[in-house]
């Protein structure tokens, strides 16, 4: 990778990819004057706070949960975040590349509703249905108050993740907040399609939104247009069926222009060239030295789930690094704690087994030995990740 040293970094994850074990976080813009840290991703850990593995100070940052600034500080962040829900973190460097300042954290929900349906696709995935948007919960969701396996239908639910090309939302993070009532707020963010001036409603896949009552004061021109992103906040009618809007505002973004670094990962959502595609909704565009990890140019269609870092300019990221990601694959970097042997040892207190098809980066087999820092990209065997399968294992410098 090549080696940057801006005053400014911007971290993003848009999509659903985690760049470490089951979790991420993201980035967001700080004292920007050409360049700054915006972004989008999920939370890794805490510590201060940790955005796609690398760890931002939040001492003095202001927390904003749904528009509302709630505190500064790190007890603020434990005490209102989770590891699994995306935020957009604000800063710049610390005293060293490697080291972050955190300005603002900001959190925004994708969904607060109601299950409706539950569907099984294999042992380690599921299909929920709420508020009409379809929600794949997998190794990479986040749990709270609630289970892969104890997920019920009318639980009242916040969602948090990334959407697909499909419109798919891909839950990093998912909390049981009781069990859902007539009258209870409900949200959705999404794309407005279908939409009826005449007879003020529209849809968010499968939702049907009814925007007579709403205030829209907050869009642009307070005017709702086809395919325009917005977060809805109002009340499901007598049938279940309309969210009866109260509050329609623009949907989440960066709100950044320039950046001097930025990380994103997701879902490809568009293609406009062999050059230029969308993650989530932020255009990349494809610099022509581009290093890509794990596939090609070729591999950049819609529905793909990459990594993509590079600098922002005028709102779009030129990418000069692009690494390809399998939907359940998760990321492990550790000391090597145990062997078995040289297809079966541990990282940390992760089992790692190799096979056939495993790359290893940097080294061979034979130099996994105890106490060698290695990074594993692999696939875990259940939802409980008693085993991860490696698909790559990079040996890491000291």
């Amino acid at each position: 990778m090549k080696n940057f040293h801006p005053k400014n970094i911007l971290f993003a994850l848009l999509s659903a990819l985690f760049l470490i074990f089951s979790f991420s976080c993201s980035g967001g813009g700080g004292s920007i004057a050409g360049g700054g840290i915006d972004g989008t991703g999920t939370i890794s850990g805490f510590g201060s706070i940790f955005v796609n593995g690398s760890e931002f100070d939040t001492s003095n940052a202001e927390i904003i949960v749904n528009g509302e600034l709630i505190g500064i500080g790190d007890e603020v962040v434990l005490d209102n975040l989770d590891v699994g829900r995306v935020v957009n973190v604000k800063g710049s460097f610390g005293k060293g590349d490697e080291s972050y300042v955190a300005d603002q954290v900001i959190y925004s929900n994708n969904l607060v509703g109601p299950v409706e349906r539950i569907s099984s696709i294999d042992a380690k995935t599921k299909e929920v249905v709420v508020l009409g948007q379809t929600v794949i919960l997998n190794v990479n969701t986040s749990f709270k108050g609630t289970g892969f396996e104890t997920i019920a239908v009318e639980d009242a639910v916040e969602v948090s993740g990334f959407f697909d090309d499909t419109g798919t939302i891909w839950a990093t993070f998912i909390g049981k907040n009781g069990v859902f009532t007539p009258g209870m707020e409900v949200e959705v963010t999404g794309s407005v399609s279908n939409l009826d001036n005449d007879q003020m409603v529209f849809t968010i896949n499968d939702l049907i939104v009814d925007y007579q009552f709403a205030d829209t004061s907050g869009l642009p021109g307070g005017i709702l247009t086809e395919d325009m992103l917005v977060e809805v906040d109002g009340s499901l009618d007598e049938t279940g069926a309309v969210l009866v809007a109260a509050v329609i505002e623009p949907g989440d973004g960066l709100d950044a222009e320039n950046a001097d670094q930025m990380e994103i990962a997701g879902f490809v959502t568009a293609q406009a060239s062999t050059t230029e595609f969308t993650i989530g909704n932020q255009v990349v565009i494809i610099d022509p030295e581009a290093i890509f990890v794990d596939g090609t140019r070729d591999d950049i269609t819609p529905g793909v789930k990459l990594e993509a870092e590079g600098s922002l300019l005028d709102g779009i990221l030129h990418a000069w690094e692009i690494e390809f990601w399998e939907p359940d694959q998760v990321e492990v970097e550790d000391a090597v704690t145990d062997i078995v042997s040289s297809a079966e040892f541990t990282v940390g207190d992760q089992v790692i087994q190799t096979d056939e098809h495993t790359v290893f980066d940097g080294g061979t087999p034979e130099d996994i030995e105890l106490g060698v820092l290695i990074e594993i990209k692999g696939v875990p065997t259940d939802i409980d990740y008693s085993i991860i399968i490696a698909d790559k294992v990079s040996f890491e410098l000291e």
